[in-house]
């Protein structure tokens, strides 16, 4: 957005440039500000002058306007150290613009001193608190300074000044989405959207933010609305293939990445996108050929060998991962990212003395040095040194006491040797601290139903759903807990088929909402759930054992033994549990009746 304002006053005129603004986002939601400033030439202004004679006295405004023309000359050359040097010299003379600061301002920030692009903002606005332009650029700096509060504040500065500022609207929003501050992005965007319901821009942070939250549903719904008012949407399209494959339709997912491909043939992105997909349907031939595809378009291009080594990650081929990203320990810009994850391929191997010393390698500077001291502390108990870990973890919260992970783990800790009071006291102490702590919240949950303590249990799970009141992982829980207690059935199947909607490939969910039905009576619904659940986890013994309990009271009593049976071998199984409910089966097949 460029405009130029001239302002007449008594002693001359002035022009005020506000600036081109773009907000570029990326990642889950990854999001990165960045202000490209303009000046402006086209001032028409003749400085006033004194004649005495044949003479002219210059004043110091016409010196003013004289050095910022010649600062114009030299952006137009691309001369950025020249210009500042020019506007330097141009404040000297008129020391109260507010404009010739912010233009400095941004010539320091394009040359990345931000130091003085602050003191320059700042200085314009004090000059003028009203110049929402300088907001936009302090904000801008905040966010490359990782300042993400500070940017927040200066946003919500703009809207203080103009309510319907519809950038600074959507600026604010997805910052509050970095923050995890969900609700109060998603109300910023609808409020948006208030302002213009044709921003297709809107709908679509919104399906991000949705996406982001594990709200599936919602976002396909933003996205698809996106793509009916804008079918070439790429971005929409994109994130539709991605929440797609969250839900395991892959074969749908398979098709939009398709779609983006006939408008977009080469976007490596999308290919590599295909490449998981292929793997994840074992059609390896087809990955093989999308691998060699994306080496075809980012030919020396270290990204493609990056997002191969990832895929590979995720489909457990450790070995070819760290082979894909040793080479890119060489690069700067891959460097810490390749040393995690050749770390995560080292532990998925069991290696785990050589994976702790690669997260200790990590730069402490680099977005990934505090999961990098998580995973190190976490393997340095798992390797038996448990005062290391905590001494780890102490200078973590000493250096970041506002991050839910450090006090997730220490209560991990604490958990693997039973001490459940201390691993609750380790969460409770991050309650004051975190400012969304709902992970926190869902841990302590956990941690009651362990401790056989029902009701707090429900009032933790509780706390979840009012930060996040569609968590479908949440509603379950309560739904689930409902069931086992025999209270609330109704809503506990209100609460289940709910996060049903959310995640309707849930092997987990599938075998509550039967659980649910089987404690209401409803034995054949129930049993119809319970197998379909068993069908998508036959490695689990709670659901076998479920499905068995169904089958007992539809009066299929060797379908129940056999369940039982098979529930014996299987993970989680209760085997007191299953063994007396085998004894109470086979004297019952003997007895005269049957």
């Amino acid at each position: 957005m460029l405009k130029c304002e001239i302002l007449t006053s008594r002693n001359g005129i002035f022009c005020t440039s506000t600036s081109l603004y773009r907000l570029f986002l990326g990642g889950i939601l990854g999001i990165s500000a960045c202000l490209a400033f303009v000046g402006c030439a086209s001032l028409g202004w003749v400085a006033p002058t004194e004649t005495r004679g044949s003479a002219t006295a210059e004043t110091p405004k016409s010196l003013a306007y004289y050095h910022f023309l010649k600062a114009q000359q030299l952006l137009v050359a691309e001369n950025i150290p020249g210009a500042i040097q020019e506007y330097e010299t141009a404040i000297k003379n008129d020391p109260e613009s507010p404009s010739l600061e912010m233009e400095l301002a941004a010539l320091y920030q394009r040359q990345g001193d931000v130091k003085q692009a602050l003191a320059h903002a700042e200085k314009s606005l004090r000059l003028d608190p009203k110049q929402q332009e300088a907001y936009f650029l302090l904000a801008s700096l905040h966010v490359g300074l990782n300042q993400l509060e500070d940017a927040t504040r200066e946003y919500e500065r703009i809207l203080t000044l103009d309510p319907e500022n519809r950038e600074a609207r959507l600026f604010l929003a997805t910052l509050y989405a970095q923050q995890r501050r969900y609700p109060k992005a998603i109300r910023t965007i609808q409020e948006l959207l208030r302002l213009d319901p044709t921003l297709v821009v809107g709908y679509y942070y919104l399906g991000r933010i949705y996406l982001e939250t594990g709200r599936l549903a919602d976002a396909k719904k933003e996205f698809l609305r996106v793509l009916t008012i804008d079918p070439k949407f790429v971005p929409a399209m994109f994130d539709l293939g991605v929440t797609l494959e969250r839900e395991h339709q892959y074969t749908r997912a398979l098709s939009i990445y398709r779609r983006i491909l006939r408008a977009h043939p080469r976007n490596s992105k999308v290919w590599a996108s295909i490449a998981r997909l292929y793997l994840i349907m074992n059609r390896y031939g087809d990955a093989q050929k999308a691998f060699r595809k994306i080496k075809e378009l980012e030919r020396n291009d270290p990204a493609a060998d990056f997002n191969i080594a990832l895929i590979c990650l995720e489909q457990k081929l450790p070995d070819d991962a760290i082979r894909l990203f040793r080479p890119l320990l060489s690069l700067p810009r891959y460097q810490a990212r390749a040393r995690y994850f050749i770390a995560m391929a080292l532990e998925e191997k069991g290696n785990l003395k050589a994976a702790a010393l690669e997260y200790q390698l990590v730069n402490r500077e680099s977005e990934y040095s505090l999961q990098a001291r998580l995973r190190l502390a976490y393997l340095t108990f798992q390797l038996g040194d448990k005062g290391r870990a905590r001494q780890i973890l102490n200078e973590l919260l000493a250096e970041t006491p506002k991050q839910e992970e450090i006090y997730l783990t220490n209560s991990y800790f604490y958990e693997e040797d039973n001490q459940w009071d201390l691993a609750i006291q380790a969460l409770s102490a991050g309650l004051g601290k975190v400012e969304r702590p709902r992970e926190i919240y869902f841990r302590l949950a956990v941690l009651y139903e362990k401790q056989n303590n029902r009701p707090e249990s429900i009032q933790q799970i509780k706390k979840v759903l009012e930060l996040d009141p569609n968590n479908a992982d949440a509603q379950n829980f309560l739904g689930y807990s409902y069931a086992e207690a025999g209270i609330n059935l109704d809503e506990a199947e209100k609460l289940i088929r709910e996060a049903l909607r959310s995640k309707p490939d849930s092997g987990h969910i599938i075998d509550s909402l039967g659980w649910v039905l089987y404690k209401k009576g409803q034995y054949d619904k129930a049993v119809a759930e319970l197998e379909r659940a068993h069908r998508i986890m036959p490695q689990d013994g709670t659901v076998a054992e479920h499905l068995g309990d169904a089958y007992f009271q539809s009066k299929r009593y060797r379908d129940a033994l056999r369940l039982y049976r098979r529930a014996l071998v299987l993970d989680n199984a209760n085997t007191s549990t299953l063994r007396k409910k085998i004894n109470q089966v086979e004297t019952f097949l003997k007895g005269p009746t049957h």
